[in-house]
This record gives structure tokens, C-alpha cells and sequence, in this order.
């Protein structure tokens, strides 16, 4: 048995095919086969059943499958760490980030990392924050910018800001005077919110539009991105909830839109990066912490160190 055969075995379970898994390898279909049939022949049991059109782990197959991936897991992290002390910026590293925070972060983590690793490799990946943290767990990415609320008490989590709430409406809207806002005032049959969280306690608070609330919109919006219902709110009455991140590069961008704060218990989030304790890269991510404190992106406050 060898790292090779373990990465042979993880790919099929997880493509569920070995032709797939062949291409993911890049060695044959009949070498991927063979190799895993050794693998097989040398544990004396299974570890796949092949069905018409389909391979799937055993269940022997499936405790082999979760241990080879620690495993390999291990074995990279063997290899970074020997390659952060020959050279750090050597290693690539891939960060995470969620939807709401993505489009408004790109710059300012290309400038970071161009300043203090400007030799290095970085990958910025956008989705979910339960994806992001099982990538996280899989060895996918060193580490995933998410709200404590969302994070996973299995990985580390390293406070870096604190980002207020605000209610997004368009310019001339009824309610745009207001100083501030509380979640039961929010109107309910105007609000649009996202399927996910955002990572605020005070999201629990605001409206859960129906069918019945929105009865009567003669043009109403379902959807999955954020950038789609701000653009929406432009020329509408309906509302929403925007991070100050967002709300500050809507204001450099000069869209016409208004934001209230919010008044009330858990109107702040608490950002920062959630890696494996044993993570390599940590040294890192101690200084893209430092850098945050002195060079905080506007809207937000520093927590890093704290």
C-alpha cells in the first residue's frame, strides 16, 4: 500500500466512477483498476461495489476511504511544512470566501497578498460557508473567511473584524430619512432576503417574507445572488439587509442607494478565518492578520489580536 493507491481509492469514491477517477489521476482506466483491485487483493476484502453504471464504497470501503484522506491529508501537510521552511511563498495558498463578501474583497486581497508574499501563488474561491469549511476539513483550502456565527467548532477560528448591518433601500425611498432601524420595523412585505446567512444574530429578528406577504407586488424577485436583489432595490421599493463592506463599495460605485443602520442586539458580525489547528500555513496567516489591523478595509474594525 501506497500514498498513490490511497489517492486512486479516495478519487473513485469520490467521482463514483473509475474512469472519472482515472481522468482526475491522470493515468489509464485499466491502471486506476488494476491498482485499486491490488489494493483490494492486499487488504482481503472490498472496498468498492461495482454496479451497472455506478461504483460505490463498501462499507468497509467507506472507513477506509474517511482514514485514507487523513492520511493524504497528513501527507500534504508534511510537505508544506517542509517546503514553508525552505521557502514560505513556495506553497500556493487557497483562501475562501463567502458571496457576500467576495466581490467586495478581491482587490483588497490582491494588494495584501501582492505586499507581503509577492512571489506566491493565491487562489480566491467564492461559495457557501458550510462548503467552504468542508473544503477547509478536506485539505481543498488552507483557510475560509466566514462569520463566527456559521463557523465549525471543529476547525480554529481566528477573530479579524468586527462589520456592522445596514438596511439597503433606493434613493427617495419613504424610509430613508431614518437614523436608524430596528428589525420589527423592517417591512415585511418589501424585504428580500437571501436563502443563506449572513452571519448576524440580528437576521433571526428580521421578516421572513411568503407568498401571502408579497401577494401583492406587481413585480417580485426570487433570487440567489446579491448583487441581483441590490440592483432590484434600485429601481423598486423593496429592501434588504447589505454588510458594511458592501454598502461602502456600493457607495464608491455611486449606486443610488441608501443605508440605515440597524439598532439592536447583533447588528455587528464577527469575521475572521477558520483553518485546521494543525495547518501549516498559520505563520501566514498571522501576518495577513497583522496587515488587516494596520490596513483595515474601510468599514469595518479590526479585532485581530484583541
Amino acid at each position: 500500500m501506497n500514498l498513490r493507491d490511497l489517492e486512486y481509492a479516495v478519487a473513485v469514491a469520490r467521482r463514483g466512477s473509475f474512469s472519472a477517477a482515472a481522468d482526475d489521476c491522470n493515468v489509464s482506466q485499466p491502471a486506476l483498476s488494476n491498482q485499486i483491485k491490488k489494493l483490494e487483493n492486499e487488504l482481503g476484502t472490498e472496498l468498492f461495489l461495482r454496479l451497472s453504471g455506478e461504483v460505490r464504497p463498501t462499507a468497509c470501503g467507506q472507513r477506509v476511504i474517511a482514514i485514507a484522506k487523513e492520511v493524504l491529508g497528513g501527507a500534504q501537510d508534511i510537505r508544506d511544512v517542509a517546503a514553508e521552511y525552505h521557502d514560505p511563498e513556495a506553497v500556493p495558498f487557497n483562501i475562501g470566501l463567502t458571496p457576500t463578501l467576495a466581490p467586495y474583497l478581491t482587490q483588497y486581497f490582491s494588494e495584501l497578498f501582492s505586499t507581503l508574499f509577492p512571489r506566491m501563488r493565491v487562489t480566491m474561491i467564492e461559495d457557501l460557508p458550510q462548503n467552504m469549511l468542508q473544503m477547509v476539513e478536506d485539505h481543498a483550502l488552507d483557510v475560509a473567511l466566514v462569520a463566527r456565527l456559521n463557523h465549525n467548532p471543529t476547525l480554529e477560528f481566528t477573530s479579524i473584524w468586527d462589520e456592522p448591518l445596514f438596511l439597503a433601500l433606493r434613493k427617495g425611498h419613504p424610509l430613508e430619512r431614518l437614523p436608524s432601524i430596528t428589525p420589527e420595523d423592517v417591512p415585511v412585505h418589501d424585504f428580500i432576503r437571501l436563502p443563506h446567512s449572513f452571519g448576524y444574530e440580528l437576521e433571526a429578528r428580521l421578516p421572513t417574507p411568503g407568498p401571502a406577504s408579497r401577494a401583492a407586488k406587481r413585480f417580485d424577485l426570487t433570487a440567489l445572488r446579491f448583487e441581483t436583489i441590490c440592483r432590484h432595490i434600485c429601481h423598486s421599493d423593496d429592501c434588504t439587509i447589505v454588510s458594511a463592506l458592501a454598502a461602502e463599495q456600493f457607495r464608491q460605485d455611486n449606486w443610488p442607494l441608501v443605508f440605515i443602520p440597524f439598532e439592536a442586539p447583533g447588528h455587528l458580525r464577527n469575521l475572521g478565518a477558520a483553518c485546521r489547528s494543525n495547518c501549516p500555513r498559520k505563520p501566514l496567516l498571522a501576518k495577513i492578520g497583522a496587515y488587516i489591523q494596520a490596513n483595515p478595509p474601510k468599514g469595518v474594525t479590526p479585532t485581530f489580536g484583541a
